[in-house]
């Protein structure tokens, strides 16, 4: 509810993103990633409800938490547009792939689910700008 309240949902061409904050007095339960997708999933929803653009509708989303702050990392999720037919369908995880190679980040993929990510913090930025190139 904070993200749609406080209009943290960014638009970043062709997806939107939004991040937990660090040291919000929930972000230790999304360093789960069961619990980051259901987070995400749920955003999405109440997002495309209350916006009035029709095109959110047809935008994937990310999302980020911050997973472990003594080693300095960063769980992220992305979960496909609510009008896909097919949710199996979620093609964050070779996107992922390709902007962590392109951009030199060390990133685990330490889920069963290939769209849910671990990076360095510091690695955030220069991940999303190859990942809005590669999903251009």
């Amino acid at each position: 509810q904070s993200f749609l309240d406080m209009h943290q949902i960014i638009s970043a061409g062709p997806f939107l993103y939004v991040f937990v904050q660090e040291g919000t007095a929930d972000s230790q339960f999304f360093c789960h990633p069961q619990c980051l997708i259901r987070l995400a999933r749920y955003t999405l929803q109440a997002h495309c409800t209350v916006s009035r653009n029709k095109r959110v509708k047809s935008l994937p989303l990310v999302l980020g938490a911050p997973l472990n702050l003594e080693e300095g990392t960063t769980l992220m999720v992305g979960i496909p547009p609510l009008d896909t037919d097919d949710e199996r369908k979620n093609f964050f995880g070779k996107a992922f792939e390709q902007a962590a190679e392109s951009t030199n980040t060390v990133a685990k993929f330490n889920s069963f689910d290939s769209h849910i990510i671990e990076l360095k913090s510091e690695d955030r930025t220069k991940f999303f700008d190859a990942l809005i190139n590669i999903l251009q």
